[in-house]
């Protein structure tokens, strides 16, 4: 659950403020580089940032309406029993 609300609360503040997101994102990730604050990002970019913070929150909204598997297994695979082994190969005789 506390994941989830961190999960919505991220998305969230990426798609209200990307260009902040994608700063945090070049000092974390281009800590060895010179000079990582004079790169700029693209308009296109900043969009793509928005847009799948956005889905991150819409993802962790929807989260625990979808179904989980079970811990026992899938109760179809079970109930499948092994049939006989079909030979599909004709042979050319």
């Amino acid at each position: 659950m506390l994941l989830r609300a961190l999960t919505f609360v991220t998305g969230i503040a990426g798609a209200a403020l990307p260009e902040k997101t994608i700063d945090i994102g070049k000092r974390s990730m281009l800590v060895g580089y010179e000079n990582p604050e004079e790169l700029v990002a693209e308009d296109w970019y900043v969009d793509a940032v928005r847009y799948s913070s956005l889905l991150l929150a819409v993802a962790a909204l929807i989260a625990p309406f979808l179904p989980t598997p079970s811990e026992g297994g899938d109760e179809k695979s079970a109930d499948v029993e092994a049939g006989p082994v079909v030979d599909v190969i004709e042979s050319s005789d």
